[in-house]
C-alpha cells in the first residue's frame, strides 16, 4: 500500500536538471579586459577567471588573491562572494539609515 505509493510518487515527480550558470563577472579582475565566455584562464581553486597567466599570478602574488581564495570557494564562486560583499555592505549601510531615521524613537 504506501509503499507502492511513494515509489510511484518517486517515478512521477520530475528529476531536476543542472542549472546552466550565467557568469556575472565578464572582465579580468586585474586589467578589467573582456573575457571570453569559456576559455578564460581560471583559479584551479576558486574558479576565479582572469584574461591570462599574467594577471593570474599577478591577483596571486601581489592582489590578494591568495588571501581570499578559500573564502571564494567556499561562497560559491567569484560570482557568488561578490554578490554576498556587496549584499552585505548595502544591508550595514540601510541598517544605520534605518537607525538615524528612528533615532529617539520608542516601541
Amino acid at each position: 500500500g504506501a509503499l507502492r505509493r511513494r515509489e510511484t510518487h518517486t517515478r512521477s515527480c520530475p528529476k531536476k536538471l543542472p542549472q546552466k550558470r550565467t557568469m556575472i563577472l565578464t572582465q579580468c579582475p586585474v586589467c578589467a579586459a573582456e573575457l571570453p565566455p569559456l576559455s578564460a584562464k581560471q583559479c584551479s581553486r576558486c574558479k576565479t577567471r582572469y584574461c591570462g597567466l599574467a594577471c593570474q599570478k599577478q591577483h596571486w602574488e601581489g592582489g590578494g588573491h591568495d588571501k581570499i581564495c578559500k573564502l571564494i570557494k567556499k561562497a560559491g564562486g567569484a560570482e557568488a562572494y561578490n554578490a554576498n560583499k556587496k549584499y552585505t555592505a548595502a544591508v550595514a549601510v540601510a541598517a544605520t539609515a534605518c537607525a538615524e531615521d528612528t533615532k529617539g524613537q520608542t516601541c
